[in-house]
């Protein structure tokens, strides 16, 4: 207060001098925010130009004009000092003003930060914190009160020349005094705190699921924000955190087909995983505009679990020499599990889970037991229960609504197949279509009778959702010839690798049972008939050899009964998948045209197992309308088809007499010798 009163005292007395030297302070031409002198003429300020044209029209005398211009610079020069000194004297009161104030609250501000310290432990924060105290202590007067600051004293530079505003203007330049509204916080955001990820309700080890794994999702971007420069480049304050940063401490889950998509990601998801640390900058790419931020990179200890098909781990380990090194571990689930009391209770506690979660009609114990059985048919083995859960929450679902239109209290085994049959009849088109063709004989199947060279293989349509079986008349022709067994399908492209190689398994069990003598001197075609589309498999090679011995020996196979299974080169049939579709898919062909009693199938024994049949197909057995044969080899299989023995080698290495097996044998001698004939001729 006392070096405010000596500096008033002085600004007093040189403003009373420049009173009686005529002048008066004013705001300069030039620059208004610095002051200037100007010299008073009747009262009012007169500039100098005004001066000279009064001495040329002999106003006033040149001399006097001179001795104004003489005190105008030394009143100048003079100010010019005053003011210099007091901006010294105040900066320097200033800055003992700021050394009090921060003695003053130093005590305080330590307690707090060591609360801070306390409730937040960690070397890093502390020395975040002590780095705060050092600037809050260092830019004290950002934190004074408006009204206790050096601008809100009264006297000083700021009241020179109380009958005009330049000494008002030139005291906020001049003499540098705390200036700002201290109601605009934008000056303590450099004091902020941006918490990209906070755990403080997390109990266990985080797991976050990742549905768009593009780099900023996974690694966090910069965004433009309010608190930037002017340039527009943001502030820390706009740092956001990835699923990365998110997932630290915990696990990330991802799906392979997005992040695979995203090459940058990808590769940084490697870099982050190798270096065990994380950055957040803006997206990569030429479109991403710059930022001048560089933040530190962040520490993460994440474990990343990539879901995809079955295929995708051979594929990445043999393609991404640094994925083997990373992703170390390849957890397979199977589609199905083995059917115990554990896990079939299992699969009731998840039924019921989907009932309560999504206010389904109770399950009644048929209904249970209705679902349970469709899992089983899914998993193609009677000891399994699929793992596809989605299938069965959405079986449910469909029961409750036909539950709730039957207004039953409960979902039971009517409403489960109500459900079911309703998803048959809206994939069944394709299925419908065939019937239609089999029933005007625009297919020609028969299922009754006998015919040579002749036989009714199964086949399976699946179209992923929905799959069914119906017979395919497969066909042989025989001639003497060196060209062995034609694969009509493969000549005219219609055959994929598997029928190929089934094709080649048939001519390798030709010749080790029947030709060891002679060569094959035959020429067979074998043909799926009235087939316009690529078979493949080799699920009917041991109908094609059923036919095919047909052919050779002469011998009529029944029409009533269809086969399915494959075969080696020992003449063991193995099992196929699709089994219980391509029973069913025979039966319904039968109804249709006309059940005789006789008819039935010829499965592998290996499929006994496989075997979910429908309660239809289930009742036609039972009542021995309808039959299923399960066979181990060729020789059992063509003993049902012609109703003769198969027949084995005697000790003498003929196969007996009358036997399938001696037709086939006598007859490709035959051929094999017609071959020699007529090559010697």
């Amino acid at each position: 207060l006392a070096s405010e009163n000596a500096e008033q005292e002085r600004i007093t007395e040189f403003e009373s001098r420049l009173d009686q030297a005529g002048f008066q302070i004013v705001r300069s031409a030039e620059d208004e925010e610095r002051p200037d002198l100007a010299p008073v003429l009747d009262g009012k300020p007169a500039s100098f130009d005004e001066l000279q044209r009064q001495a040329v029209n002999g106003e006033i005398d040149q001399t006097r004009l001179e001795q104004i211009r003489e005190n105008y610079f030394r009143f100048i020069d003079e100010m010019n000092r005053i003011f210099s000194k007091l901006r010294v004297n105040r900066n320097e009161m200033r800055r003992k003003l700021v050394e009090l104030q921060a003695a003053s609250i130093e005590p305080q501000l330590d307690r707090e930060i060591q609360q801070l310290k306390e409730q937040f432990p960690g070397e890093r924060i502390a020395a975040y914190l002590d780095s705060v105290r050092e600037a809050v202590l260092s830019g004290i007067e950002e934190f004074t009160p408006e009204s206790a600051s050096w601008a809100g004293g009264g006297a000083g530079p700021g009241s020179v020349g109380s009958s005009g505003s330049a000494g008002s203007s030139q005291a906020g330049s001049a003499g540098g005094g705390l200036e700002g509204d201290h109601g605009d916080r934008s000056r303590f955001q450099r004091f902020d705190v941006n918490i990209v990820v906070e755990h403080t309700e997390t109990e266990k080890s985080p797991v976050v699921f990742e549905g768009t794994a593009d780099y900023a999702k996974l690694f966090g971007t910069v965004e433009p924000s309010a608190d930037g420069g002017e340039d527009g480049s943001p502030g820390f304050m706009s740092l956001r955190a990835g699923s990365v940063l998110q997932a630290s401490g915990g696990f990330l889950v991802l799906r392979a087909q997005d992040i695979l998509m995203q090459e940058d990601a990808w590769n940084a998801l490697k870099r982050t995983l190798q270096d065990g640390a994380t950055e957040i900058r803006t997206i990569p790419g030429p479109y991403s505009h710059p930022s001048g931020l560089k933040p530190e990179p962040i520490e993460v200890a994440v474990k990343v679990i990539i879901m995809g098909n079955e295929h995708i781990y051979d594929i990445l380990y043999n393609q991404d020499e640094e994925f083997g090194k990373l992703f170390k571990i390849p957890a397979e689930f199977d589609a199905v599990m083995e059917r115990n009391e554990r896990n079939t209770a299992e699969y009731v506690s998840f039924m019921r889970m989907i009932q309560t979660q999504e206010r389904l009609l109770p399950l009644a114990p048929a209904g249970i037991a209705a679902v349970v059985h469709h899992g089983v048919r899914i998993a193609e083995f009677r000891n399994r229960l699929t793992t596809r859960f989605s299938r069965i929450a959405d079986l449910l679902r469909e029961a409750d609504y036909w539950a709730r239109r039957h207004e039953s209290a409960e979902i039971t085994e009517r409403e489960v197949e109500a459900a079911l049959e309703q998803r048959r009849y809206l994939y069944n088109l394709p299925e419908e279509k065939i019937d239609e063709q089999i029933l005007s004989h625009e297919l020609l199947i028969s299922v009754s009778g006998s015919a040579i060279g002749r036989i009714n293989g199964l086949a399976v349509i699946d179209r992923g959702y929905y799959a069914f079986g119906r017979p395919m008349v497969i066909t042989v022709r025989i001639a003497p010839g060196d060209d062995g067994i034609i694969n009509i399908e493969r000549e005219s492209g219609l055959s994929g690798e598997l029928h190929d190689k089934g094709v080649y398994i048939i001519e390798g069990y030709l010749q080790s049972k029947y030709l060891r003598e002679h060569p094959l001197s035959v020429r067979a075609s074998i043909c799926f008939e009235q087939s316009y589309v690529e078979v493949d498999g080799d699920s009917a090679s041991s109908s094609e050899i059923y036919v095919l011995l047909s052919a050779i020996a002469e011998v009529p196979l029944r029409q009533d009964i269809a086969v399915t299974g494959s075969v080696n080169q020992m003449g063991e049939v193995q099992a196929v998948g699709g089994i219980s579709e391509k029973i069913e898919g025979f039966y319904e062909v039968c109804r249709k045209i006309g059940i005789t009693g006789t008819q039935g199938v010829i499965i592998p024994r290996g499929n006994i197992e496989n075997l979910i049949l429908s309660r239809e197909v289930l009742d036609a057995v039972k009542a021995d309308t309808f039959r299923i044969w399960a066979v181990d080899t060729i020789d059992q299989g063509i003993e049902i088809l012609t109703g003769l023995q198969a027949g084995a080698r005697t000790q003498r290495g003929s196969f007996q007499a009358g036997t399938v097996n001696s037709f086939v044998e006598k007859r490709l001698r035959e051929m094999a010798d017609q071959m020699k004939r007529f090559g010697g001729r």
